[in-house]
């Protein structure tokens, strides 16, 4: 009921091997039939969440454009379009390059999120905001 998916962002998408996966499990007749997609493709009732690390500060995504359009394609494109309902990502920037103590409150603002995770309402995958 539940699609997790944790990865480093690399070179402004996900890795590869991530990419190929989805390609072969979210198949047409399983994920999703041309007549229904969207809010009608065949993996309605299902969540999924993106929860990735970056390379670069929060401020360095934001400053050369917004990260949600590097995940549309992923949120909308591909999730979205199979019928799954996609929560809020979950961004941890540039963990390598923050204290010890950053990562700390990174790690405890992912625990405290995955205890009330089922009681999130979706995002909008088609926001307005996008096509402005």
């Amino acid at each position: 009921n539940f699609l997790f998916a944790q990865f480093p962002l690399f070179w402004f998408n996900m890795p590869a091997i991530l990419k190929g996966w989805m390609d072969r499990v979210l198949v047409q007749g399983f994920a999703y039939d041309l007549s229904k997609a969207y809010d009608g493709g065949l993996l309605q009732g299902k969540l999924c969440l993106f929860s990735f690390t970056t390379g670069g500060s929060k401020e360095k995504y934001a400053t050369r454009g917004d990260i949600r359009y590097l995940l549309w394609p992923m949120q909308h494109g591909i999730m979205h379009f199979c019928g799954v309902k996609v929560l809020e990502p979950h961004i941890c920037y540039a963990p390598e390059n923050v204290s010890e103590e950053k990562r700390k409150e990174m790690l405890t603002a992912w625990t405290q999120r995955l205890k009330t995770l089922w009681k999130e309402e979706p995002i909008d995958c088609s926001p307005e905001w996008y096509f402005k």
